[in-house]
């Protein structure tokens, strides 16, 4: 890796002379898991402006998180096909800077994978900057068949991406098979985000999108899953083929709670009357009590939800894991290693399989 003042820096460790370089965020159709708000860019936010905004009035941690976040890279792919032996990133993140609970592997990794013609993942590696750095390059062998999915940083934002090819090399889209290109939608807290796996693309969600070779959109913001009328409007307005439903962690109060989650749930199927939901209970594993309680509601929205005959479903979080487990589960009360990832993972697929 060689560290740079600027993305368009001379790099001093490798010879660009026959390099071509190409601006991601002038060609949105390289990256998925976006939803690019009338936008011809490449444009990672999460959120139309309205729904940032809702964020005022829960102050605090929702505020300044949702300004972190909300046009982060979670979730999100860049998907390539090309005949270059190597390419070379440059890239300027906005944060120089980890955070507690993650490996920076996670928060500010790239993660790769060549994807097989029948649609098979396999690790090549991964890169991501040092602490105190965020503008770099990193040159990559490109696997034999040329079929690249990398996983973009899932607690950043990317600012600047250029992408150099060998000159004359052929660079093109690389899609979902036609019936895997319907994302799975997600909408959740800091977990949801991505928080703790060990790199970025193993956030459950990303497992998802691993397991089933298909495109998802996270819309999950630390803190910032609230159940706002406005985000079930963009949730609303999104076609998908499922939608998962992780609200729990942010509420303040049981009586918020119980006021904002089952109109943000019949909101969001009001506008897809036959599309499965997954409601998800909660992540805490240590802060039991609180946490029973909004999940004794959860659990009643469920039941209401498939007595008027819904295509609504269950996924219990704690009764996945033995109590003997929990601490091999999180790296706190609540925040998934790679292990429970995993588990979450395999029963979203399994529900909306």
């Amino acid at each position: 890796m060689e560290y740079l003042t600027t993305v368009h820096d001379k790099l001093e460790k490798i010879n660009e002379d026959s390099i071509e370089y190409i601006d991601l965020f002038e060609h949105p159709e390289y990256i998925y898991g976006t939803i690019n708000f009338a936008s011809s860019r490449t444009d990672f936010s999460k959120f139309p402006k309205k729904s940032q905004m809702e964020m005022e009035e829960f102050g605090g941690s929702a505020v300044k998180e949702m300004g972190d976040f909300h046009n982060g890279a979670s979730g999100t792919r860049l998907r390539f096909k090309t005949n270059s032996k190597w390419v070379i990133f440059k890239v300027q993140l906005r944060r120089k800077w980890g955070y507690k609970k993650l490996v920076n592997w996670n928060a500010m990794g790239f993660d790769i994978y060549e994807v097989s013609d029948d649609g098979q993942y396999s690790h090549v590696g991964v890169f991501g900057p040092k602490d105190g750095e965020n503008v770099f390059a990193e040159r990559i062998k490109v696997p034999n068949n040329g079929q690249v999915c990398i996983f973009l940083p899932n607690y950043n934002t990317i600012q600047e991406f250029l992408v150099g090819l060998e000159n004359g090399s052929s660079f093109e889209t690389f899609d979902y098979p036609v019936e895997k290109r319907l994302p799975v939608l997600f909408y959740g807290n800091s977990v949801t985000q991505g928080a703790a796996a060990s790199r970025s693309s193993n956030a459950f969600p990303n497992v998802v999108s691993k397991k089933l070779n298909r495109d998802i959109i996270n819309l999950s913001v630390s803190s910032g899953c609230r159940g706002n009328e406005n985000i079930a409007d963009t949730i609303g307005k999104i076609n998908c083929h499922s939608i998962i439903i992780d609200y729990t962690r942010n509420a303040a109060s049981l009586s918020e709670f119980k006021k904002m989650y089952e109109p943000f749930y019949k909101r969001i199927r009001m506008y897809h009357p036959d599309k499965t939901i997954v409601l998800m209970t909660s992540t805490s594993y240590n802060q039991k009590n609180f946490y029973k309680k909004l999940d004794k509601h959860v659990i009643e929205v469920y039941k209401k939800a498939v007595e008027r005959g819904e295509n609504t479903k269950l996924l219990h979080q704690t009764e996945l894991f033995d109590e003997k487990d929990y601490d091999l589960v999180s790296v706190d009360e609540s925040h998934y290693i790679d292990w429970a990832m995993f588990r979450i993972a395999d029963k979203i697929c399994e529900l909306i399989e």
